[in-house]
Parts: C-alpha cells; sequence; structure tokens
C-alpha cells in the first residue's frame, strides 16, 4: 500500500498519531476511497503494516527519516513493513533467495505461502495473498516490470537513510558489529560488505548515528533515537 501510504504522509502533520491518521483517512477520505467501508479498511491495513503511532520507536523513526531523505521512501517503508508483518518478512526470505536477474511469476508465491502455511486458508484466500505479496516485492522494488506474466528480480535501490534504519531495526535486537551486517534486516538490502560499510560511514557523516568503524571493528550507536523509557529488546 506504497501510494496510500505516500499520499498520506504527504497530508498529514509531522507528530500525527494514530487518531490524527484515522481522521484523515476514515472520516476526511483523503485517500479518496469508494466508501466508508473501504476507508475503514484501507486505514486497517495501514495500520497493520506501518503503525502510524510515533509511540512506537520504529514508525516514528522510520516517519523521521522519511521526512528527512523522501527520495528513500520505498525503501523505509519496505523495512518497516518487514518489521511489522510477519508474512511479509517471511515471504522476503523466499525473494532474497531468487538470484537478481531471475523472473518470478505470481505462480511461484503461491507455491511459497501454500509451503509456508500448508491447508490453513480456502483456496481463494491462497491466490489472494499471492498476488498482493507479488504486488508488494514489486511496489518494494525487488521485482521489476512484467514480461509474460513473470517479473525480473532486482535489487532494490539503496540509500544511506534506508541502510541507517534496517541497522537500526537489527540494533533493537540486541545486534552490533559486523555480524549486524547479515542480520535480517540489513540483510535484506542485499548489499555486498564494502558498499555496506560504506553506505553506514555515510549516513554516520550525516549525523543520523554514531559509526565506529576501524580495525576490523564496527561499532553503532543509536541510543539518540531511543526516547526515555525505550530499550533494546536486550543488551
Amino acid at each position: 500500500m506504497l501510494p496510500e501510504l505516500r499520499t498520506l504522509l504527504a497530508v498529514a502533520p509531522p507528530d500525527a498519531n494514530v487518531d490524527t491518521f484515522s481522521r484523515l483517512v476514515v472520516d476526511e477520505d483523503t485517500l479518496h476511497k469508494a466508501s466508508a467501508a473501504n476507508r475503514r479498511k484501507t486505514f486497517a491495513f495501514l495500520m497493520r503494516l506501518y503503525g502510524l503511532d510515533p509511540g512506537m520507536a520504529i514508525y516514528r523513526e522510520f516517519r523521521r527519516l522519511s521526512r528527512l531523505f523522501p527520495g528513500d521512501l520505498r525503501g523505509l517503508a519496505a523495512l518497516l513493513a518487514f518489521a511489522r508483518e510477519p508474512l511479509l518478512r517471511a515471504c522476503s526470505e523466499m525473494v532474497l533467495r531468487t538470484a537478481t536477474g531471475k523472473s518470478l511469476a505470481r505462480e511461484d508465491f503461491e507455491a511459497w505461502v501454500r509451503e509456508f502455511a500448508p491447508r490453513r486458508f480456502s483456496e481463494a484466500m491462497y491466490i489472494s495473498f499471492s498476488h498482493n505479496l507479488y504486488a508488494s516485492f514489486f511496489q518494494l522494488g525487488y521485482l521489476g516490470a512484467s514480461v509474460n506474466g513473470r517479473r525480473l528480480r532486482k535489487r532494490p535501490a539503496v540509500h544511506p537513510s534506508s541502510v541507517a534504519y534496517a541497522a537500526f531495526l537489527d540494533w533493537l535486537s540486541g545486534l552490533n558489529g559486523l555480524t549486524l551486517l547479515d542480520a535480517t534486516y540489513s540483510r535484506a538490502l542485499q548489499l555486498g560488505r564494502a558498499e555496506h560499510l560504506g553506505l553506514l560511514s555515510a549516513a554516520g557523516q550525516l549525523g543520523l548515528m554514531r559509526v565506529a568503524n576501524a580495525g576490523g571493528v564496527l561499532h553503532l550507536d543509536f541510543s539518540s533515537w531511543l526516547r526515555r523509557g525505550e530499550a533494546r529488546l536486550s543488551q
């Protein structure tokens, strides 16, 4: 739902909370949906994928970075959606295993869902999930244009802001150092080590976080991204 998210953030005040977003989507029909029921459904999906609550560090920092670097909204939104939606995050592993330049079709996503959650859904739901996942990875930059019903895998565009945000998500779980480069969210950027370290250093030079990288030792400090009372999942 990247187009809806982009439109909503463009009209919402920087400090918008859940109530503000609800008013914009449901009451004021900012996203121009056909019915009240559709507006409520759209808002529920946006809440599920992105949180829309500045009391949550992962949404708050997404919002801050997307305002500072609007050209990286797609990459930042992908990472936030992966963090919020387990099915999308699990499916990303299948997508990342597919080499760039290879093709994926909607049917490949259906086969993945059926294997991931066998006999849990109706036939219609398996097909619906596969369409949504196929479209989502296209919107998020992991798939290219469709040719004969198949899309080629590509590496998403990556900027220092999304590299910093991915590292933040992994850092929240207690990770640090070079092992962080291969953690869940940082790995989703598909960067070689030298390029990854270079983009982390660039993010540090932009003042996004503290970066120490010398002698084969990497240390990142995101403590300024957290409010009083917030903490990493483990120390």
